[in-house]
């Protein structure tokens, strides 16, 4: 233990004459999860919408206003002789609403007119999030207008929001921010620190040592898994502050996780500093591995389920996924070891893989008598 200790002891001394990898170290993760909670948002707003009212009728106008009230439209001027079509492909609006012609005349008979709505499904998401949101605006139209002969209700529903009961994205992706700050930052010291060891010639002063390699692996991890502690208090504090952070009944659950996912993500960065040898192509991995693969597939922007199944294995394989269940079960759902058990043990598993396979990049360090 002492010699783990020592040899952490020596990661600090390197450490602390780098004034300007202090600041980032402390700066640079309020920066991120400012910007992960607040530039995410799955709601869609001003939704510019393009008004082909062929009727021009009372009765028309009054439709069109449900959509001009709703947050989520924004009624958007266009040529007259242009075409919905082309409206569409010149990117003068997301959707375009046809009133057909005699659109009173038929709703007061009930005929039923039918209204044409034209999507931009670029994006699948959007589209079908904003087909749902027109659909209720109609629906809405068809019962406050009292038009045609009304429907009794058979089933009453009435809907509870839990956790999130005002449905706000900053607390959503403010609590899924915590894992992508403290997967990419202590990797990529842990990275920056290994690789730096070879480009200056000092991993020899290892090998000439009488570290074992666990030892040297353990004593180089420390200090930055540390690190990583120092900023989950500065994040926490600032997502108590920001993103309605509420210390859970269970800390523990908490706590203990993110021990193993920053010795996960430290060993993951010392095992790209031992294969690269050159801090830029550690960085690099880092980038790949801990910051662009933990952001499309861990679950913080979407669902794991939605992932194709061709691909939904990286997710389990990535300490982020499960790390980011983990803070939203204490923090949001305020569970405890029950719910977050089995990502625990995944964890578990893989920093002890990162580990073993870091350990076996230092095999040169045991000298044979």
């Amino acid at each position: 233990m002492k010699r783990v200790l020592a040899q952490a002891n020596k990661e600090w001394m390197l450490f602390r004459r780098d004034k300007l990898l202090i600041m980032l170290s402390v700066l640079m993760p309020l920066v991120l999860m400012l910007l992960y909670g607040f530039s995410q948002s799955l709601r869609l707003r001003n939704i510019r919408l393009l008004v082909y009212d062929y009727d021009n009728t009372p009765l028309s106008r009054t439709y069109l206003e449900g959509y001009g009230a709703a947050l989520d439209f924004v009624i958007t001027p266009r040529a007259p002789s242009e075409s919905p079509e082309r409206a569409l492909i010149n990117g003068r609006g997301q959707a375009a609403l046809i009133i057909p012609q005699n659109f009173q005349r038929d709703a007061l008979r009930g005929t039923g007119p039918t209204v044409q709505l034209m999507i931009d499904a670029t994006d699948s998401n959007a589209a079908t999030a904003l087909g749902n949101i027109a659909q209720a605006l109609n629906s809405s139209f068809g019962q406050s207008s009292a038009i045609g002969r009304p429907t009794p209700n058979l089933v009453n529903l009435d809907q509870r929001l839990w956790f999130n009961p005002g449905l706000s994205n900053p607390v959503f992706f403010g609590t899924g921010a915590l894992g992508m700050v403290l997967v990419l930052f202590p990797a990529l010291l842990g990275a920056l620190a290994t690789a730096r060891e070879y480009e200056l010639g000092t991993i020899i002063q290892a090998y000439a040592s009488s570290l074992t390699g666990a030892q040297w692996v353990l004593g180089k991890s420390l200090l930055y898994v540390i690190i990583g502690l120092v900023e989950l208090v500065i994040c926490f504090v600032l997502g108590m502050a920001v993103f309605s952070y509420r210390i859970p009944t269970n800390p523990a659950v908490l706590l203990v996780a993110t021990v193993l996912y920053l010795f996960a993500g430290v060993l993951y960065g010392i095992v790209l500093g031992n294969a690269t040898g050159n801090q830029s192509s550690a960085i690099q991995g880092v980038q790949l591995g801990a910051f662009l693969l933990s952001l499309l597939l861990s679950g913080f922007l979407f669902p794991v389920r939605n992932i194709p199944l061709g691909i939904r294995w990286i997710c389990y394989i990535l300490p982020a996924t499960h790390y980011v269940k983990i803070v939203r079960n204490s923090l949001l759902r305020n569970t405890g070891w029950i719910t977050s058990f089995r990502p625990i043990i995944a964890l578990l598993i893989l920093s002890t893989f990162f580990f073993l396979w870091s350990v076996i990049q230092m095999r040169k360090m045991q000298f044979k008598d």
